[in-house]
């Protein structure tokens, strides 16, 4: 029984990469294989509807939820969204899971938004939150085709 308890834990945990977006703004985003590793995510895409109607960074996945970061189409630069305000168009999509373990993908063409928007949702006491990046990048880890 000795050998069992100092063999290294079957798992180790994955973590994501930081990515310097180039404007002193670091972002997290999931590896493909967490994402991977999630049973029945769900996908909060937070693109402007005109981004997602003309699939910037991607065609919307199947059963993703439509919950815009910005309010009213204005950048994140311009007018960060609040806490209180992304909080309120969540409760109007209704797609909150009761289960605040429940795993969440987020995501918008690139990964800056859908960081704000995983970020927003952990303050909301969600605790198996990831940031996929863009719909493309989510795809291809889902699918296994991730390089």
């Amino acid at each position: 029984g000795r050998d069992l308890l100092l063999s290294p834990p079957h798992s180790s945990p994955i973590m994501p990469t930081a990515v310097d977006q180039g404007n002193g703004v670091t972002i997290e985003l999931a590896l493909p294989e967490e994402l991977r590793a999630l049973a029945d995510p769900l996908i909060i895409d937070v693109r402007d509807p005109n981004e997602r109607e003309s699939n910037a960074g991607g065609e919307a996945l199947p059963g993703s939820v439509s919950v815009p970061l910005n309010m009213d189409g204005v950048k994140q630069s311009e007018r960060l969204t609040t806490l209180e305000e992304f909080r309120t168009k969540l409760e109007a999509a209704a797609c909150l899971p009761d289960d605040k373990g429940k795993p969440i993908i987020t995501h918008c063409k690139g990964g800056g938004r859908g960081h704000k928007g995983a970020m927003l949702l952990r303050e909301m006491g969600y605790t198996n939150v990831h940031n996929g990046g863009g719909p493309k990048a989510i795809r291809a880890a889902l699918s296994g085709t991730a390089e």
